[in-house]
């Protein structure tokens, strides 16, 4: 039976939630008391350093080799026990050309680390009874009810079938729903992606013969309804739009846009002052040259100078458009591997995080992914995956294309977050093996707190 520090089992969330504690402080009627106290309370503080954590001290080592290498331009990695931080580390630059040096307030471009945030928003709505999971798309975005799945033909004459059932928002959540993206793969369906514009625009995947990609939101939605669905809706892992989608049905649902609703339910509660859509002025001189690898080498594709991250009117995507720091991102992290609060903050119930972590379907067209799960907008680790490099066992978290990663873990309560900015194409996926050291390491802690609990 899996049981997490926070004290919740499979069983018990059936029944149980866990509130927030409220401490009722003691009135001191004496102020040379008071400052008495304050005075004990500093020495005890400074006499209590942050506790050592050799195993990402090694971690930070070896990716600085990396950095001298030039096989990455610089990387932040930060860790969290209980919600406090207990490892920060800044290595190499922004960007190559300039030196100019990473710092704590470095910004980074998230893109499918986005997804954990969105599908938190949704089991947030989910919890104050304004959506269910069970419920079709359909109900809030009815061009859904017509949609088809392919059956058979090439691309201009294409067969399609009815549904076997509707597609759920729990579809969405684990990427069963049939929906697929214009970049992974190159069926008849994910040319008709590419040729109708079903898409985004993003550096991935794209291709000067694409259609023109949707402005908004509300057009590229409308256009993943009207293309055929790769699969039936159901148990099927397809990585996708369909977090994409999600986004759209939290506006539906709130009446408000994606942006304004996350910085309401999450960005400000947790204190994540600097993750937004957007980029804009003072800003970008801390916005983080975005390269891809080559065979010579890093390629800079994204600058401050030509990221979409300062139009106003770019496409609000909950599954791959955010930007914000690593210290940001840990905090987000944290409250997961808390169970949902933290500093006295709750965004979720224990029961709520337990369901996102359940492991749900298996993954598949992902590399190295046989025999892994996925579950409400998190892949959950097993020693399939850490042997592959791709997660520790026991833990849960998801990446971003640009080489970003994050793992929580209940047990513990840790939680960790590298960024750099480095998107490796087809035949570069392991070029950088900075996924593959966190793994190996961040494993390490986690068995050595394990071993202490």
């Amino acid at each position: 039976m899996i049981k997490f520090a926070f004290g919740l089992d499979k069983k018990a969330l059936a029944t149980s939630t866990l509130g927030v504690g409220h401490l009722k402080p003691r009135a001191q009627p004496l102020a040379l008391l008071l400052l008495l106290v304050f005075a004990l309370l500093a020495n005890s503080v400074a006499s209590n350093p942050a506790p050592k954590v050799p195993e990402l001290e090694t971690l930070a080592k070896k990716i600085e080799t990396k950095i001298e290498e030039r096989v990455i331009p610089g990387a932040v990695i930060m860790a969290s026990i209980n919600g406090e931080t207990v490892f920060e580390q800044v290595m190499g630059v922004q960007d190559i050309n300039t030196d100019k040096p990473i710092t704590k307030k470095t910004l980074f471009r998230l893109y499918s680390m986005s997804k954990p945030i969105t599908s938190v928003a949704i089991m947030i709505l989910a919890e104050q009874g304004k959506l269910k999971l069970t419920d079709p798309v359909a109900k809030y975005i009815p061009e859904f009810a017509t949609t088809e799945v392919y059956a058979q033909g090439e691309l201009g004459n294409i067969k399609t079938v009815s549904v076997e059932r509707h597609m759920t928002i729990r579809d969405l959540l684990t990427h069963s729903s049939g929906i697929t993206y214009h970049f992974t793969g190159n069926t008849p369906v994910h040319q008709y992606y590419r040729k109708h514009g079903v898409k985004r625009y993003t550096p991935v995947g794209s291709s000067p013969n694409d259609g023109e990609a949707a402005k908004d939101l509300t057009e590229l939605v409308q256009r993943i309804a009207k293309a055929p669905l790769l699969v039936q809706p159901g148990d099927t892992f397809a990585y996708s739009y369909s977090t994409t989608v999600l986004g759209y049905v939290i506006e539906q649902v709130t009446n408000k846009r994606l942006d304004a609703y996350l910085q309401e339910a999450i960005f400000t509660p947790l204190g994540m002052k600097d993750t937004g859509f957007f980029v804009e002025g003072k800003d970008l001189k801390r916005f983080m040259t975005n390269y891809q690898m080559t065979s010579n080498g890093l390629k800079a594709i994204e600058t401050q100078k030509n990221t979409d991250y300062k139009d106003r009117n770019r496409l609000l995507d909950g599954g791959g458009a955010l930007a914000g720091t690593a210290r940001d991102y840990l905090r987000f992290a944290s409250m997961l591997a808390n169970g949902g609060s933290l500093g006295g903050v709750r965004l979720l119930q224990p029961r709520s995080v337990y369901r996102m972590l359940y492991p749900e379907v298996e993954l598949s067209g992902q590399a190295d992914s046989a025999g892994t799960f996925f579950g409400l907008g998190f892949a959950v680790g097993n020693n399939i995956t850490q042997k592959s490099g791709m997660s520790p066992t026991g833990m849960y978290g998801w990446g971003g294309s640009a080489n970003t990663n994050f793992w929580i873990d209940p047990d513990t309560r840790l939680a960790y977050v590298v960024m750099t900015q480095v998107i490796t194409p087809p035949g570069f996926e392991k070029s950088l093996g900075v996924r593959e050291l966190s793994t190996q390491y961040v494993a390490k802690l986690r068995q050595r707190l394990q071993a202490s609990n």
